[in-house]
């Protein structure tokens, strides 16, 4: 268990969160790798851009179905 409480502890790069600590598992793989590739627009780090796009898909499972469909209008 302390291996995975290391892990965890440098796996997190953004304190906090509403994601904190969810397996990317309980995300839709689609989705996740969808939010990835746009919250790479603002980070060169992709563990970052994982953990943003959690953090919002924890808000919303469909965000970035959402986001898309904005952005094309």
């Amino acid at each position: 268990m302390k291996l995975k409480l290391i892990y965890t502890m440098f796996e997190d790069r953004i304190p906090g969160g509403l994601s904190q600590g969810m397996s990317d598992d309980l995300f839709d793989k689609e989705q996740l790798a969808r939010g990835i590739e746009v919250e790479m627009e603002h980070t060169t780090d992709r563990l970052i851009a994982k953990e943003i796009a959690k953090d919002h898909l924890s808000e919303d499972p469909k965000y970035y179905i959402k986001l898309a469909a904005v952005e094309a209008d």
